[in-house]
């Protein structure tokens, strides 16, 4: 029977191959339902504000759906009646709606969907499952390809964006209704899990933070204490907050009046040509991954130290072309197809760039320990220290946890904001240049800052040399 069982199961490559298409696929539809709930909350009032508060409730939602745990099956079930409750809601409850504000039910109802949709699209999405994790290249392009993708399909095929959304959740769907036995991992709560946990897992130890006994500013410490081996850990860390705390608000509240205003002029096909940019680009980038993967390696490997320096600079750099990406999206003199194809080509493609370098430059404390395995035979590391390094480990879990849903929160606070300025500026593209270079001044002031501060830090050091050289030769010794 065991002989059988093991003939059958998925090989582990090609199961990470079946699961990576089934997981994009999936990202997609998700990025076009999203997308064709934005494009009916602009329908109601013509207005960005209502699309940007319909992308807030979906960002809440997806933020309480990342703290959700249960079977991948229950919550991809859940997720198809949601979606069929809301294609059929409005027909099964228009006769009991006449006498209400059709603007305000039909605005509350979106609402309510965003936050459903992004509470179980995002939960059943991340939730771990007996396959091979989808590749990091595969995530990053359904984050910078899906809501252009979604933008296309429902504003240029909109008779078919509905029912091409839930073609793309079947394959991952039919994943998850796969029997266990097939899988190519062993499944959550087995006791195979539970030995190869026991013996073969770095993470022997789970430890939970007890929050009534830590300081109030204790994670500020820990990253202080973590920038002390790298330099650049800290700054990154800021950097990459709060470039997502405005890139997402931006992308939450911009993509729905953009098309509404092409399909006023009815130049829907521009969309095409924004497609086609992010495309080429993804392929530019995916080549220059492979032409570099010597280097780069996987994404739990540190960068070789010749190399970290260049990374951190061209890092740096990514951010600088995002900026100046987002302002040549909304020049006038730039509103060519192809200019706007190459504006957001080189915003993708920089965006792909930064995503890739930013876990190499500022890797997680399992990394380190990794990497630098071979020198902890020859420090003795008992038990003492493998109860510290769980420790360290729960800090940054609760630290990474804290980020995240502070920057969910911040973008949820900003998109709104972003479409109110649309709405008073009356332009998608004038707020796009503002956004830009309000973005490129705060890269600016980060790079003096960070000048001035290594500035300072280098005359102490100086100081203290100097202190350290006084002569005594003067000194007599009283004997």
């Amino acid at each position: 029977m065991s002989t059988h069982v093991t003939e059958q199961t998925i090989d582990a490559v090609i199961g990470r191959r079946i699961f990576t298409v089934c997981w994009f696929c999936a990202g997609l539809g998700v990025s076009m339902l999203q997308m064709l709930l934005l494009a009916q909350a602009w329908s109601v009032s013509r207005q960005a504000l209502v699309p940007a508060f319909i992308a807030s409730a979906w960002v809440i939602g997806s933020l309480v759906g990342s703290r959700m745990r249960t079977t991948t099956r229950l919550w991809g079930g859940c997720l198809i009646a949601c979606i069929l409750l809301w294609f059929v809601g409005p027909w099964l409850v228009s006769w009991r709606l006449t006498r209400l504000p059709t603007a305000w039910v039909s605005g509350c109802a979106l609402m309510v969907i965003a936050l459903l949709l992004g509470a179980i699209s995002t939960a059943w999405l991340f939730q771990r499952r007996p396959w091979p994790a989808a590749r990091e290249r595969i995530a990053l392009a359904r984050g910078l390809l899906g809501t252009t993708a979604g933008l296309f399909m429902v504003w240029v095929l909109p008779a078919w964006a509905g029912l091409v959304a839930l073609a793309c959740l079947i394959p991952l769907l039919a994943l998850d209704y796969q029997p266990a036995g097939r899988s190519p991992l062993p499944t959550s709560g087995s006791v195979v899990e539970s030995w190869v946990g026991r013996y073969w897992s770095s993470d022997q130890w789970q430890l939970q933070l007890d929050q009534h006994s830590l300081s109030r500013n204790w994670w500020w410490s820990y990253l202080a204490r973590r920038s002390q081996h790298s330099r650049s850990y800290l700054p990154l860390t800021l950097l990459a907050s709060s470039s997502a705390v405005i890139l997402g608000a931006v992308w939450g509240a911009m993509p729905t009046p953009f098309a509404a205003g092409l399909a006023g002029t009815h130049e829907l096909a521009k969309l095409g040509w924004l497609l086609g940019g992010q495309i080429v680009a993804l392929v530019i980038g995916t080549c220059c991954v492979l032409v570099a993967r010597d280097v780069v390696g996987l994404p739990d490997q540190l960068l070789p130290p010749s190399w970290q320096a260049r990374a951190f600079s061209l890092a740096l750099s990514m951010l600088v072309i995002l900026g100046g990406s987002l302002v040549t999206l909304g020049l006038p003199m730039l509103q060519a197809p192809w200019w706007l194809a190459l504006s957001l080509a080189s915003y993708t493609l920089a965006g792909a760039i930064w995503g890739f370098l930013l876990p190499r430059l500022r890797p997680s404390l399992g990394t380190v320990m990794l990497t630098h395995r071979h020198l902890l035979p020859g420090q003795g590391m008992g038990l003492t220290d493998t109860l510290r390094l769980a420790h360290e480990r729960a800090q940054e879990v609760w630290v990474t946890r804290r980020f995240a849903t502070t920057e969910g929160v911040l973008i949820a606070v900003l998109t709104p904001f972003v479409g109110l300025l649309i709405d008073l500026y009356g332009s998608v593209d004038r707020v796009l240049i503002i956004i830009g270079l309000c973005f490129l001044l705060m890269l600016t002031v980060s790079a003096l800052v960070s000048v001035l501060r290594a500035g300072d830090g280098h005359q102490r050091s100086q100081f203290t040399q100097r202190r350290s050289r006084v002569d005594y030769s003067h000194v007599r010794p009283a004997w």
